[in-house]
């Protein structure tokens, strides 16, 4: 008989980290994420859950994502903070929202042409909209200790994983009492968030053709792009959230920061009257690294962990960047 490699298995990028694997009706497939539970976490003492996205689940957990980050990642971030008192225990879910190859976004949407994803793994029906909201995020709640229920539910994303959060969370701000975004890659919105800005060299890029189809559905786009759900949305629903949005500096564009997207985001959110928790949005001498989305969750961790343990929306006196 040939000779036949069994499976292979999955890489430990962190021990700590839980890697599970479940079949999502939505997609027709199975699917894998990430999570972390502390150790003080359990069915008797249960946990608020932060959803962390970038594209591929194992780019939060995995300490050489790439050189900036020296061997360390986000549970250490989440480690240390907890030992110095300043959060509480916070459960981290990392799913995947991307082909297995990271190569097609999902963007936490239901794909309108999933069939140009060319048979790429991971993509099944397409349905990514319905994957999160309707398949992971109960799957998590009935299968981990973790509190169910919008006020004990955030998510934050770096990247594209930043533009997902803030949309996520402004499509349902039922499910997540706090969303944030580090160098997220808004979309602009315009016609008083009607369209959003056709010539933007990220909407034509060829990683989007299945999420929004080829040409472009521009009114799916906007559908889905956090800057025109925040200006369309009903104020008092996205007043529920606490949002928390910084960026690169300027001098880092156009290649090392989103500071022109995260600027115009924030326009946004202050023509609805809503507040940014970050004092200063700008993290100094941050870039588009893992370095620096690092250090985005260790400067904003408190605030998510007391958005997530107060009925309130309202967060503490806004974080400034220490000195």
């Amino acid at each position: 008989m040939p000779h036949v490699a069994p499976p292979a298995l999955p890489v430990v990028y962190d021990a700590r980290a839980r890697h599970v694997t479940f079949f999502s009706p939505a997609l027709g497939l199975s699917r894998s994420f990430f999570i972390y539970i502390p150790p003080d976490v359990n069915d008797d003492h249960r946990a608020p859950a932060l959803y962390l996205l970038r594209g591929h689940e194992r780019e939060w957990v995995n300490p050489f994502e790439d050189q900036s980050r020296g061997g360390r990642n986000v549970i250490d971030v989440y480690e240390a903070q907890r030992a110095a008192g300043r959060v509480g225990p916070l459960a981290l879910v990392f799913p995947g929202t991307s082909s297995d190859d990271n190569h097609i976004a999902g963007m936490i949407v239901n794909m309108r042409a999933p069939s140009m994803a060319n048979g790429a793994s991971g993509i099944g029906s397409g349905r990514f909209a319905d994957y999160f909201f309707n398949d992971l995020i109960p799957y998590v709640e009935s299968h981990f200790p973790v509190i169910s229920g919008g006020r004990a539910r955030g998510v934050a994303g770096f990247s594209l994983g930043g533009a997902m959060a803030l949309s996520a969370a402004a499509r349902r701000p039922d499910l997540f009492a706090c969303a944030g975004a580090y160098d997220g890659t808004f979309l602009y919105a315009c016609d008083r968030g009607r369209r959003v800005r056709k010539r933007d060299r990220v909407v034509a890029n060829p990683m989007f053709d299945a999420a929004y189809g080829v040409p472009r559905d521009l009114a799916f786009v906007a559908q889905h792009n956090a800057a025109n759900l925040i200006l369309r949305g009903n104020r008092e629903e996205l007043a529920r959230i606490t949002w928390v949005v910084a960026y690169g500096p300027e001098s880092q564009e156009p290649w090392q920061s989103n500071y022109y997207r995260g600027e115009h985001l924030l326009a946004c959110l202050r023509a609805r009257g809503l507040a940014n928790a970050l004092a200063d949005p700008v993290i100094p001498n941050g870039n588009h690294s893992w370095r620096t989305a690092d250090q985005f969750i260790d400067l904003t961790l408190p605030l998510y962990d007391y958005a997530l343990r107060h009925e309130s929306p309202r967060a503490p006196d806004p974080v400034r960047h220490p000195q």
